[in-house]
């Protein structure tokens, strides 16, 4: 078993004997407190977490350090439950009945702007009443719909609820994918020509289109949508190629478009099944680049530097990342 590697910045974690996740420590440069002995406290009150966080599930989503799990397949539809990996607490969720045989596409979300005094909430088994989670469950389709239903579970109430959404473009999930990435309080679904953009707080949704001349299989296959420097980003890789945009009044701009051709090994040039692994959240030029075979590189996009990091093949990646606090939740 490799243990915890720090690199630029990160360090992985194991979920599994055979799955990492991208974790980060808190922003260097993040001055909301002003306290003068804040120093003093991100020397003795950093989180430090364990170089294995074996999970007995599969993690299908993760908001604000909390991730939404699965005891059975994640699209099943049902056996979800929350863990809180630094805190090493869980809690089930209410199962929702399955009428037929069917794939299910899953979202997690924590509202980042809900505030509550633990003091005055009873509901100790959700892992931390101070924070608002939203879970959602639809049933996969991959022809276009233009209505279809929503369950949403609630913190606030514990139960599940089920909602309809008209979309005027419609959309298709994709066959290949079926979670979703939260941003804002919003959950991000890649879909064959479309993100579906859900706002389980709000209960309604839109699409936001791919960016133009990319290609939406090839990103929901191998690239990745995630969060960079507080904006939304998504990535697309090629044979010899990377190419990053950033959501910008809800349009995307190309940052980056980068040929690696001879800056990366033939062998990881010509595996088919490489990836995007992430993003770094405060660091906009770092990207994380995967494959099982041949490992993981770090990518400088503004220096046009990749760095191999050795130790880590043959173990998948999760598509989740973890950005750790200050301070932990019991304080």
């Amino acid at each position: 078993m490799a243990t915890q590697q720090k690199f630029y910045g990160a360090c992985l974690v194991f979920l599994s004997p055979h799955q990492l996740m991208l974790t980060f420590p808190p922003d260097p440069y993040d001055d909301s407190d002003n306290d003068d002995d804040l120093e003093h406290d991100h020397q003795n009150k950093r989180i430090v977490i364990s170089p294995e966080v074996f999970i007995k599930g599969t993690v299908c989503g993760c908001s604000m350090n909390v991730f939404l799990c699965s005891d059975n397949r994640y699209t099943s539809g049902y056996g979800y439950f929350l863990h809180d990996p630094i805190n090493k607490e869980s809690f089930k969720l209410p199962s929702l009945e399955v009428k037929q045989e069917c794939l299910h596409a899953i979202g997690f979300t924590c509202d980042p702007y809900y505030c509550n005094d633990p003091k005055e909430d009873s509901r100790r088994n959700y892992l931390d009443p101070r924070k608002c989670f939203r879970v959602v469950r639809i049933k996969s389709f991959i022809a276009i719909h233009y209505e279809f239903e929503v369950d949403v579970w609630s913190s606030e109430t514990g139960n599940w609820r089920q909602k309809t959404v008209i979309l005027d473009d419609g959309f298709a999930f994709a066959p290949h994918w079926s979670m979703s990435f939260a941003y804002e309080g919003g959950l991000y679904f890649m879909g064959r020509t479309s993100i579906f953009v859900y706002d389980p707080y709000g209960l309604n949704g839109e699409t936001l289109d791919y960016p133009i001349d990319s290609d939406p299989m090839n990103i929901m296959s191998f690239g990745f949508l995630g969060i960079s420097c507080g904006d939304l980003r998504i990535a697309e890789i090629g044979h010899n190629y990377i190419k990053v945009w950033e959501l910008v009044s809800m349009d995307w701009e190309l940052l980056h478009h980068v040929d690696f051709s001879g800056l990366l090994p033939n062998e990881f040039c010509a595996d088919y099944y490489k990836r995007v692994g992430g993003f770094h959240p405060y660091e906009g030029e770092t990207v994380y680049l995967y494959s099982f075979n041949e490992g993981i590189y770090v990518a400088d996009l503004q220096t046009i530097k990749f760095t191999y990091i050795p130790g880590y093949q043959k173990s998948d990646l999760s598509p989740f990342h973890l950005e750790l606090p200050l301070w932990s939740s019991e304080e």
